[in-house]
Formats: C-alpha cells, structure tokens, sequence
C-alpha cells in the first residue's frame, strides 16, 4: 500500500487507501484460499455463497480499518 500511496501516507493517513487495501487484499481468499479447500472460486461451492462472500469482504474492510488504525496511532506517536 505504501508504495501507490507514498510514505507520506503515514505522517497523515486517511481512511480510503486502507479500505482500498482491504478489498484488494480479499482477491487472495476468493481466488486462491477457498478454491484450496474445495469451496470454489468466489466460495461458489459452499451453501451459502454469498455470505461467505461477504463475510469475506467484512473481515478484509476490518483488516482496512486496522490498518488506518494503525498508521493514526504512528502518526500520533511520531
């Protein structure tokens, strides 16, 4: 992230690029890690795809936000 954002970023972060982050870092679950233990691409072989969706989608926006959490408690402390 820091490298399309900048260093700058963490000096005074904002809240979209860490979000951003969050979803791009969702493709790794829908592409790699469900279809590995045979819940498909997109978890489209489960019962409920799209909870799993977006359960997905929830936990990655979360890691998001604890990254700006993150970088505002740097920033602070620096």
């Amino acid at each position: 992230m820091l490298l399309a954002v900048g260093e700058s970023w963490l000096e005074a972060p904002t809240l979209l690029p860490a979000l951003i982050t969050g979803l791009l870092t969702a493709t790794a679950p829908f592409l790699i890690l469900q279809p590995a233990f045979g819940a498909g691409l997109f978890a489209s072989r489960t019962p409920r795809p799209g909870m799993a969706r977006l359960h997905t989608l929830i936990m990655h926006l979360v890691f998001g936000l604890g990254l700006y959490g993150s970088a505002v408690v740097w920033a602070w402390l620096m």
